[in-house]
């Protein structure tokens, strides 16, 4: 493979890191922080095979050939270059979804939470007037969890999230990062919903309800249940992630 092949993958390469960081797909697999350095290293790459094409042009000529065996095994390894430029322009992954959730034999509270058997209630601030009341996902497991004042406690709520079946149980689930989709752990509830059997996995959906008292227990990962009054089907949301 020539010097100039090599330039042009490596352009194609940056070009893809800035597309997925500029239209918003990049959402996929990081936070929204990581966006600059998405795009400060696909502008780097693209500015580096620039310099060498520019490099190249002006010693057209001069440059002496390099032995066959060496240049045999860059072009070799040079085309592995189109794999990530392949796979972002033709099989792009989808964001996670229930997969991770049956994956996961028990769910923490949240990202970085303590052990289940360390969980130590405490005083959280009161929750915001408003009924429903839209909360996270992380936010509702959390207090169930551990907040002493059980301020969950007869609030009609409204949480988004996908449908997740696992071992017979239905859940609506969102999926908390720290840095990237390879950390992500998944925090749900449990659906109390006689009509929740029949749910697509992945399908999004923005539901009502009210958190059963004392139902997340160590004996089911803290994993509060759901009493549903109401559901309706959601479009995923551009950012499907929590943090």
């Amino acid at each position: 493979m020539s010097r100039e092949t090599q330039n042009v993958l490596l352009i194609l390469v940056g070009g893809a890191l800035l597309t997925i960081a500029l239209n918003g797909t990049f959402l996929r697999y990081v936070k929204p922080s990581q966006q600059p350095w998405l795009i400060a290293s696909g502008a780097l790459m693209v500015l580096l095979a620039l310099v060498a094409i520019g490099r190249d042009i002006r010693g057209a000529g001069t440059a002496e050939a390099e032995p066959h065996d060496h240049s045999h095994g860059r072009a070799r390894s040079s085309w592995l270059l189109l794999l990530p430029v392949l796979t972002i322009f033709l099989i792009a992954p989808p964001a996670l979804g229930s997969d991770v959730v049956s994956r996961s034999s028990a769910s923490p509270v949240v990202a970085g939470s303590p052990r289940h058997d360390q969980i130590v209630k405490t005083v959280f601030p009161p929750l915001p007037a408003g009924t429903p009341l839209e909360m996270r996902m992380a936010d509702v497991a959390t207090r169930a969890a551990w907040d002493a004042t059980n301020s969950l406690d007869g609030r009609l709520i409204s949480v988004t999230g996908f449908a997740a079946h696992d071992r017979g149980t239905v859940y609506l689930a969102r999926l908390v990062i720290s840095c990237c989709a390879a950390d992500a752990v998944p925090v749900k509830v449990r659906l109390a919903d006689p009509n929740s059997a029949d749910l697509p996995d992945d399908q999004w959906f923005t539901m009502t309800g009210q958190i059963e008292p004392g139902s997340a227990t160590p004996s089911n990962g803290y994993v509060p249940t759901f009493a549903v009054s109401s559901r309706h089907p959601v479009q995923a949301p551009a950012d499907p992630y929590e943090y």
